[in-house]
């Protein structure tokens, strides 16, 4: 389904229909990976707790691991 691409602030933004949110455990707030891949294609995954920068934790939460780069294939073989 096409999806419009629009201006927030400074920034671009696209919607995601309900049913995909729903579909993948999406809330309002939660994080994503956006990887732009060699190809031009753009691949948008939600972060795993463990996968979140341990300075973005939160009071509270237990420690992290830190992001590794991974390439493209990476990138598509965590899926």
């Amino acid at each position: 389904m096409p999806s419009k691409l629009s201006k927030w602030g400074n920034s671009l933004g696209v919607r995601l229909p309900s049913y995909v949110a729903e579909r993948a455990g999406l809330r309002n707030g939660d994080y994503l990976y956006i990887t732009l891949m060699d190809s031009g294609d753009i691949v948008i995954r939600p972060v795993k707790q463990t996968d979140v920068h341990p300075g973005y934790a939160t009071a509270g939460e237990a420690e992290a691991k830190p992001l590794a780069v991974l390439s493209d294939e990476e990138v598509l073989k965590e899926w």
